[in-house]
């Protein structure tokens, strides 16, 4: 049985410039966020899922798709406010309301493509204590050897000594956040007050395709990203015609 209490936040500021409204958007179906709530209620070893909103519509819309909401208050939803602040916000409202906390696991709005293998797969890393945090990583688009620096009179590459005109197959290969999914223990997220950094203490990092790591930022992203899931709903219909034919 599991003896720890595995709580899901997840972000959703109402104060989006780029795309107004960005968390509640409609994609593939539902609102955008809806995604990310369904990924944490259907985890097993989650134990509760909240949403961290200061806006009234992503309320109403969270509250419909399952999660409970926790009114962040104004100073924790400018455009500078960090999110480490939020979720300590949040998990301090869950603990006033008489439920304890264990391990606490940051699940962005804006990325509706998490599996829910990789999302166990990080929840039972830190239910382990195999490490203290766990986030989600993928191949970085291109090797960091291959990045420049450029200005007004020089350019040079960015890492000095490195060669970017060898083969790609030759160049150092390197992992980028995909910002999926973050995990960490209470104890560690409260131990030092002015760190801005989800991975603290022994990080482990779990590795996930590509293809599911996009991040909603842009217009031209939810075009992509619709693509994208287009690609995988038809992939998903051919399997189960496949599976009936035999």
């Amino acid at each position: 049985m599991q003896e720890k209490n595995v709580l899901a936040i997840i972000p959703a500021r109402g104060g989006s410039k780029g795309i107004p409204g960005k968390n509640i958007r409609q994609f593939a179906g539902k609102p955008l966020i809806a995604h990310s709530i369904e990924a944490a209620l259907q985890c097993p070893l989650v134990n509760r899922t909240v949403v961290s909103t200061d806006d009234d519509n992503i309320t109403g819309v969270a509250q419909a798709h399952g999660a409970q909401v926790i009114r962040r208050p104004d100073e924790l939803a400018a455009d500078t406010s960090l999110v480490i602040d939020a979720i300590k916000h949040a998990v301090l409202k869950v603990e006033e309301e008489g439920d304890d906390v264990d391990i606490v696991f940051l699940l962005e709005p804006t990325s509706p493509f998490r599996r829910a293998e990789d999302l166990e797969k990080c929840v039972q890393v830190l239910l382990e204590d195999k490490a203290d945090s766990v986030a989600t990583f993928t191949d970085a688009h291109v090797s960091p050897n291959r990045l420049w620096r450029v200005s007004e009179d020089t350019v040079e590459p960015y890492i000095k000594g490195a060669v970017p005109w060898l083969p790609r197959q030759k160049q150092p290969k390197a992992h980028e956040l995909t910002g999926q999914i973050y995990g960490l223990s209470r104890k560690v997220l409260f131990e030092k007050e002015d760190s801005i950094s989800l991975l603290l203490g022994r990080k482990f990092a779990v590795i996930t395709p590509r293809e599911t790591a996009l991040d909603i930022d842009t217009e031209l992203d939810f075009m992509v990203a619709e693509k994208v899931m287009e690609h995988f709903q038809d992939k998903n219909k051919n399997q189960q015609e496949d599976t009936r034919g035999k």
